[in-house]
Order: C-alpha cells, then structure tokens, then sequence
C-alpha cells in the first residue's frame, strides 16, 4: 500500500512537471514576449500623420530636429513628440481576434480615432486604425493595416488624444545660464532695472552699482528658462497689449549671440483659468502665460539686490562681542580643540554658540528704512539694543553690526555702512541673546516626536 501511493504521488509530481514544462512555461514566455504593435523603433520614425474625424496633425523630423507641419509650420515640443512615438512603438498586442469581423462600426474602427500613419527613411509603414474601447479589460481596438484587429492597451488611445498646441514648441527663450552677460528688466510702470554679470558668480544691479544676491539671480534665470506657452491664442499684438507690453525682459548672451526678449502684455481669461499674453520680441507668434508670469518676472531692484546685513564666512570667525543696552553681553572665542566657548565661563555651549553664528550669517534685510543711513537716530541705531563685533581666527576686524527695537519695528545696519535695513522679529529674536543663554551644559536637540506625538523615552527609562 506505501509503494502504491508512493507511485501514485510520484506520476502527480510527473504529470504537473509536464504540464508546467510544456504549457505554462512557454504560455509564460509568449506573454513576455508579446508583439509589438509598430515594427520599427521610436529613432527610425520620420513623420508622424494623426487623422483624427475633426482635424489632422502632421509632424516631420528634419536634419533631426521635429516640426509641425499640418494645419501650420511651427517648430514642435521635442519632448511631446518623443512621448507620442514612444506610446506607439512601446504599445503591445494584447489579444489578437480570430477572424477578421466585416462590421467594424462595432469596434470604433469604420471612424477611427485617429488612424495614425508613420513612415521611415525606407517607406510608409501600415496605417493604424484605433478605434473604441473595450467594454471590459481597459483596452482598445486596434487594427494595423488590412490584418486582424487586436487588442492594445487603453493607454495608448489617451496617449494618441491631441490637439496641435499640445505637439508645439512652448519655450519662449533658450539660453544656459552660463552664457548670459546681463538681464534687464523693463516695466511699464516703474523703475526699470539690471543685473549685469561681473564674474562667475557675481551680479551686480544698474543702477546704483549694488551687489546682487546670487540666490536671486539663479532663480529669476530659471524662471525665464522654464516660462512656457500655456495656449497660443488668434489675436493681434494691439488686443493682445503687445504694441505696449507691460513688461519687457530683455536676455544679452556672450559668443556673439543675439539678446532675447519676452514681452508680455494683457491679462486673458480662458474659461475659469487666468492667463497673460506673451510673446518673443523677434518671433510672431502670441502665446498665453499663466497669470503668475507676471508676478515671477516682474522684479525690482530690491527683490534683486543682497540683503545681508553683514556678509561674513562662518569659519573665518574667530570671535564675537556681544554687547547689550541691557542685561548681561558676553565675548564668545572660537579655538581649538573644543570649538567655540564663553571666555571666562565654563562650560559652555558650543552649539548655541554655533547656531548664533549661522543666525547672525544669514541675517537679512526685509525692507529698506534708509539709504543712505544719515539720521540713524531715528531708528534707534544712535544707540543700539544690540552691538554685535566680529573679528577673524588671526584677530582683524571683519565688522560689526547694530540692531535695535524702535517704535514697535526692528531695524539692523553694519556698522558704517549705507543702508538701514527693517528686520523681520524673529530674526531680531534669534540674535537677541544673553551670556546666559551660551553658559551651561550642551543641550541636547529636541527629541523627534512620535506618530502620537508623544516623544520618545528614553532605551534606559523604565516602561
């Protein structure tokens, strides 16, 4: 009786190996290797011609490069065309039809949406005609030329479903930021204003001669880079205000290339969405922008300039006097080992020392209060709340910088210098500081809140 189950589970065991061998294993196979529904690849492709029941789009690639071409010539969205073939050659035959139907209005394809007709170097290659989707499955009926309908994923319909402006160029300007040598910045109504390139990383403002904050600079450049066409309207330059552009951006680049320029002009409503008109100074073509362009470009001279109060390495520092109109200052010396300390008080705090560093670093103006700085008095500066003196690691003066709370506002200045800056309170907050708050022993950094929002305890604290 053992034998005889023993053999018996023994032709199971043999009877599933055969089956999984000679029909999962290659239904398996076959599924990975699925048919594709276009027989060339995504870089062979030359033009693209979408039929749809309403309108036709044409697009063809010279000297490498796409352009549209039908119902206009205009150059395309690189990126926009490589997806739309891409959904093409990457589609798969799912399920292929036994036979050949002879009514095709029951699977979308007497109309289809669209019927998509592609050629290479060598020749046309079969139409493709999408029709409906599937009741079931999210799939799509497809038929490539004259064969048998399959079956493809549904994606592919969504991926084909465009109007031209979705396949056009929609970058206004194109530079490296490397290249450009000045940008000037020109409104309607108010001062207009330029940053010019003094070295890699140094801009200055015209006029004035003012140092520009890089951050700044980098940021308003990428802005221009990534400004695009949202929509490209049938108007003319006079509805559009483009006659009178409220604003003007004008981009010089070095290697002798031409400056750039984008205009933008009206605001525009389409539907619920808020746009602007825009367009290039040198090109025809009127595009919409969304309505925040004109926020984002629109900059003055004081969004640009550097706002830091005193600009300062932190390592470079070697030692601070804090000086109060009340409560207790201290001297605070960086040396080593130990980094930074509280001279004649022990212990100390080195990493609130350090984090006053970085705050006095990245102390920055939130408005101007006066430039030049005649009457500081004014500003209680004649006698400030806080005095703050640094000196480098070799002992020389790298400045100094006043601070103080007058008539409910806060203000800062470097020592000597032109501008009185408003300062934000919080900053002012950070900086306001006792000898006390730098004396004592190193505490430890807040503990990170639990999903509960309870912290943690402590490995060694009891449950």
């Amino acid at each position: 009786m053992k034998l005889g189950r023993i053999a018996v589970l023994f032709l199971l065991v043999a009877a599933l190996g055969a089956y999984l061998y000679w029909v999962e294993v290659p239904k398996a196979r076959q599924e990975a290797t699925k048919a594709k529904l276009v027989d060339t690849t995504a870089d062979a492709i030359t033009t693209v011609d979408l039929v749809f029941p309403d309108r036709e789009i044409v697009l063809s690639k010279r000297d490498g490069t796409w352009h549209l071409t039908k119902p206009l010539e205009a150059p395309a969205d690189e990126g926009a065309v490589k997806a739309l073939i891409g959904s093409l050659t990457g589609a798969e035959v799912q399920k292929t039809l036994d036979e050949t139907p002879t009514d095709l209005a029951s699977f979308g394809l007497d109309t289809p949406d669209p019927t998509v007709r592609l050629a290479t170097a060598s020749g046309d290659l079969p139409p493709i005609a999408v029709g409906k989707n599937a009741a079931i499955g999210g799939k799509t009926y497809v038929r490539v030329g004259d064969g048998k309908i399959v079956l493809t994923p549904a994606t592919l319909k969504v991926a084909l479903n465009k109007q031209p402006k979705d396949l056009r160029d929609k970058q206004l300007l194109t530079f490296k930021d490397e290249d450009v040598t000045r940008v000037d910045v020109t409104p309607a109504e108010g001062k207009p204003v330029s940053i010019v390139k003094k070295d890699k990383d140094a801009w200055t403002l015209e006029p004035g001669d003012q140092v520009a904050d890089l951050t700044e600079v980098r940021s308003y450049l990428s802005a221009l880079r990534s400004t695009r066409a949202i929509d490209f309207p049938e108007t003319d330059l006079a509805a559009a205000g483009l006659d009178k552009p409220r604003l003007a951006v004008t981009v010089a680049l070095d290697k002798g290339t031409a400056p750039q320029t984008l205009l933008v002009g009206n605001d525009s409503t389409q539907g619920t969405q808020k746009q602007v008109f825009a367009k290039r100074g040198d090109q025809p073509t009127i595009v919409t922008l969304g309505d925040w362009s004109l926020r984002t470009l629109g900059k003055d001279a004081w969004q640009f300039r550097d706002k830091t109060v005193l600009g300062f390495g932190p390592d470079r520092v070697g030692r601070i006097v804090v000086e109060r109109k009340e409560g207790t200052g201290a001297t605070l010396a960086h040396g080593e080992p130990g980094g930074w300390k509280v001279e004649g008080q022990e212990p100390s705090k080195a990493g609130a020392i350090q984090r006053f560093v970085d705050d006095l670093r990245d102390l920055r103006g939130s408005g101007i209060a006066a430039e030049p700085a005649k009457d500081v008095k004014h500003f209680g500066l004649d006698a400030p709340d806080l005095r703050l003196t640094l000196s480098d690691r070799e002992g020389k003066p790298i400045g100094a910088v006043l601070l103080a709370k007058h008539d409910g506002k806060y203000y800062g200045m470097r020592d000597g210098g032109p501008t009185v800056f408003e300062i934000r309170d919080y900053m002012y907050t950070r900086l306001d500081k006792q000898q006390r708050d730098f004396v004592g022993p190193e505490e430890p950094p807040p503990t990170a809140p639990t999903p509960g929002g309870q912290p943690e305890p402590d490995e060694d604290e009891p449950d």
